[in-house]
């Protein structure tokens, strides 16, 4: 059975990016707000420099809820971690673990390497979605 993450990006608009992930049976279909934070910019971190025994969070910010996608390596095993959050402001928020998934960092990164170059390459208008990494970064995505 393939084990690898489904991820897309959609075309911004008016600060909300549409984001889909997809595991076997789990489906998550989100729109991220771009105020607090740049959660491309936090993804492509993650995706192009995970460490061994290091975890690393991307937030998508959804006012007030929030979702976080927490990578962490081991040796050659990549573990992600979906959490919802209700209040991303409130600490007492509980969160929830939606999924955990297990794999290799082709089943688990590189899909999301992959829509990175994808979603770099789009055209959209700065001011539905601020944020653009910068060319050293796109470059190494290729």
């Amino acid at each position: 059975m393939d084990n690898s993450v489904l991820i897309a990006l959609g075309i911004p608009e008016h600060g909300w990016l549409p984001v889909e992930i997809h595991h076997r049976d789990f489906h998550l279909e989100f729109a991220a707000s771009d105020v607090l934070n740049d959660p491309i910019e936090e993804l492509y971190n993650t995706v192009t420099n995970l460490q061994d025994n290091e975890l690393r969070r991307t937030t998508w910010w959804l006012e007030p809820a929030a979702y976080f996608f927490d990578f962490e390596r081991a040796g050659q095993s990549i573990v992600l971690a979906i959490i919802e959050i209700q209040d991303l402001h409130r600490g007492s928020a509980n969160n929830i673990q939606l999924i955990t998934i297990k794999g290799t960092d082709k089943e688990i990164l590189e899909p999301f390497r992959i829509v990175l170059r994808q979603f770099c390459s789009q055209t959209y208008e700065e001011n539905h979605w601020p944020y653009k990494l910068n060319e050293n970064k796109l470059k190494s995505l290729m």
